[in-house]
């Protein structure tokens, strides 16, 4: 797969389309045999069930507002339903890599990723595109930028809505979490040497915890 950060237009929706999975019937999430051996348990689905739902052309269903999501727990956890890590799915038909103690060596650029992060540093860039660096579960840093269109976006999709996505994104301390294209060890430190890894973000929420 290939995929530049100027092909990915439009690709927040896709990203998202559900695999064919089994679920828990309590929660309408499906009843068929599962293929993915790494869902969330029904405990976990049941955490998160005050999320909004959809159903895609063959009645599966799968959360379609993620920022609704109340901390980055629950995201990832709608994520992993949605795309759980050991099942092809996507516009690609790739596997989701979940990230959240740091980059895997060999990790393949313009794979699909879920990152999890703390905020060290976070800013508006002259682009209106916005700019994270986040200290990651082992320690080690990574940068994300979200592009001016899809952070764009999702302003404009949370507008009237009681949980926003981002809340506050400048604030070192909190949690940023989504999805988003690995582009390889090209971003750039926070103390301005070396190199990190980098991801172009296509949806992110900010969340205490």
């Amino acid at each position: 797969m290939h995929l530049s950060l100027k092909s990915s237009q439009s690709l927040a929706t896709f990203v998202l389309l559900p695999v064919m999975v089994a679920g828990c019937s309590k929660l309408h999430l499906g009843s068929e045999p599962a293929s993915s051996s790494q869902l969330p348990t029904s405990r976990e689905l049941e955490r998160i069930r005050y999320m909004s739902q959809s159903a895609s052309a063959d009645g599966r269903r799968f959360f379609d507002k993620l920022y609704q999501a109340r901390s980055c727990h629950d995201l990832e956890l709608a994520m992993r339903w949605n795309r759980p890590p050991d099942v092809k799915g996507g516009p690609f038909n790739e596997r989701m890599v979940y990230l959240s103690s740091g980059v895997p060596a060999g990790l393949p650029n313009q794979s699909e990723v879920f990152i999890d992060g703390t905020i060290q540093h976070g800013q508006s860039l002259s682009s209106g595109a916005w700019g994270w660096t986040l200290r990651m579960g082992d320690g080690s840093e990574l940068q994300a930028i979200e592009p001016a269109e899809y952070w764009q976006k999702q302003e404009q999709e949370q507008q009237g809505e009681k949980t926003a996505a981002i809340v506050k994104p400048y604030a070192p301390g909190r949690r940023l979490c989504g999805y988003g294209i690995y582009q390889g060890q090209v971003g750039r430190a926070l103390n301005g040497t070396g190199n990190v890894p980098l991801v172009s973000v296509l949806f992110s929420i900010d969340r205490r915890r």
